[in-house]
């Protein structure tokens, strides 16, 4: 089953027409409104004094940018693009990460990501070009470094998803997400290394690999911080309010004395009214879990949890037959 057809996957009630817009729509949607400025109504662009060319997007940050105090080209550099195939490659890889990350990760962290990964990318390729060739001028543009960590950012959390890529846009070729991740990571910096290492690389193959490469480790990092592909490697503190923080180990707790629900009966409190059996297994048991799910994805779940889920749901489906 594709990743965007799954239940837990698809777009919820707040991102329908008229309900709001989620993080993924807005930026891609910037992208394309900028996209439409550019190409369709030529503005945002330096151009030639005599003879009116389009020469350079305007946008774009460098050193020599940022030294001038134009702090907010880190910011408009990600929606900037240089040729009409720049923004669709980097719009098609947008759309695949982005609405899974959005979907996972919900509209805070997926702006986080993305704008955090575009600073990270472009700080490190600033670094490295400068240092390399001396370059502090010639400027950065693209939305590359931002879809490079929102697509780490996924591989993280669904190593093992299956999907089909295509070498040349013809060749399908099969394999898992961790695994596309880490060979195009490792092609920026084979590439990368080569074109700041020798002079005689061709001209079209010199392009911002170590922004992909920093956008990459932001959403690879950030995706860790948040617990997923193993032990955090940040304080969850840092990330989520204290009643987030400690959902997931109150719902484990409640998961693990819901095991046996079916066997165990409700019994009202003295001197109160009945409890509903059914009001309390969805306010113990299931929403709790269904809170887990919507904040951290379904892969989060603990077995224990998938099975008190499930049991759980046997549960309010038997009581709502009988």
């Amino acid at each position: 089953m594709a990743l965007h057809d799954r239940d837990y996957m698809r777009e919820t009630d707040a991102a329908r027409p008229g309900r709001g817009f989620t993080a993924f729509q807005i930026i891609f949607g910037i992208n394309v409104a900028v996209f439409v400025m550019q190409f369709v109504f030529e503005t945002g662009w330096l151009r030639h004094p005599l003879t009116g060319e389009l020469l350079m997007p305007l946008g774009g940050v460098s050193a020599h940018e940022l030294g001038r105090g134009n702090v907010w080209t880190l910011f408009t550099y990600m929606f900037v693009h240089g040729s009409v195939g720049h923004f669709a490659l980097n719009m098609l890889m947008l759309w695949f990460a982005g609405r899974g990350v959005q979907q996972f990760f919900g509209s805070l962290h997926f702006t986080l990501i993305y704008l955090g990964a575009g600073i990270l990318g472009a700080a490190a390729e600033m670094v490295v070009n400068g240092y390399a060739h001396g370059d502090t001028i010639t400027p950065l543009i693209g939305a590359s470094a931002s879809v490079f960590g929102l697509l780490m950012a996924l591989a993280v959390v669904m190593p093992e998803e299956q999907i089909t890529a295509f070498i040349y846009f013809i060749i399908p070729v099969h394999l898992r997400l961790w695994t596309l991740a880490k060979a195009l990571c490792l092609m920026q910096l084979i590439l990368g290394v080569a074109c700041a290492l020798f002079d005689f690389m061709p001209e079209g193959l010199r392009i911002a690999y170590f922004a992909h490469l920093g956008g990459a480790a932001a959403g690879w990092f950030y995706a860790r911080s948040l617990g997923y592909g193993g032990r955090p490697l940040t304080y969850a503190s840092q990330w989520q309010p204290a009643p987030l923080r400690r959902m997931p180990e109150m719902a484990r707790k409640r998961a693990r004395t819901a095991i046996d629900l079916e066997d165990e009966p409700v019994l009202p409190a003295k001197n109160s009214r009945p409890v509903d059996p059914i009001e309390s297994l969805m306010e113990e048991v299931i929403n709790p879990l269904l809170d887990k799910i919507n904040l951290h994805g379904k892969d989060s779940l603990t077995e224990d949890e998938k099975q008190a889920l499930e049991r759980a749901s046997r549960e309010v489906h038997r009581h709502r037959q009988g």
